[in-house]
């Protein structure tokens, strides 16, 4: 009897512990959070104040964008889930800026200066490998990181035409996966709106 409870109570412990590691992975990834609930009405963002930008003439303001909706992606271009995701942030801009999208990359780096992902010109070569047209603002301060309150990249930030956030979410997606679909139905949402 002995011997089977020390195998079975190891079987036990391996299970809640895999379990307890890789929920909280799936149900981050692939799980967006609607901002605000039912209850409460949707909160203004944030006004980002970046001084350095990229495929923009000058910096890019919130105020400049009423009227607008705006998909926030804060990013770094060694990460290998962000680089994953951004053909599908590519195509979303090529179908929805003429209808009223404006994407925003919020370039954040993960590692210390020497990594080389706080550099203009690594991010440029980035936007260029990537086929990235759409602005993107240099966060190499975490400023509007920790503005939003973003904890993991990618994460996503979807602003309606008043300034408020509607939807938030984190992880992964790819061109017309499902939840790439769910992004284009927001996104369209919005835009009727």
């Amino acid at each position: 009897m002995r011997r089977l409870t020390i195998p079975l109570v190891l079987v036990v412990a391996i299970t809640a512990t895999t379990a307890f590691i890789v929920r909280p992975t799936r149900t981050l990834a692939s799980s967006a959070r609607t901002a605000p609930s039912l209850a409460e009405p949707p909160r203004q963002a944030p006004a980002w104040r970046n001084a350095s930008w990229l495929n923009a003439d000058a910096p890019v303001t919130l105020a400049s964008l009423e009227g607008r909706v705006v998909l926030l992606n804060f990013w770094t271009f060694t990460c290998y889930n962000c680089t994953n995701t951004v053909p599908a942030l590519v195509a979303l801009d090529a179908k929805y800026r003429p209808r009223g999208l404006t994407i925003i990359g919020i370039h954040t780096p993960e590692f210390p200066p020497y990594g080389g992902e706080h550099d203009r010109a690594n991010v440029a070569r980035a936007l260029e490998r990537y086929h990235i047209a759409y602005p993107n603002a240099q966060d190499n301060e975490r400023a509007t990181w920790r503005l939003y309150g973003i904890r993991y990249w990618p994460s996503y930030v979807l602003i309606d035409k008043q300034g408020r956030i509607r939807y938030e979410s984190v992880g992964e997606f790819h061109r017309d996966d499902a939840e790439h679909h769910a992004w284009e139905r927001r996104i369209e949402a919005l835009l009727a709106e």
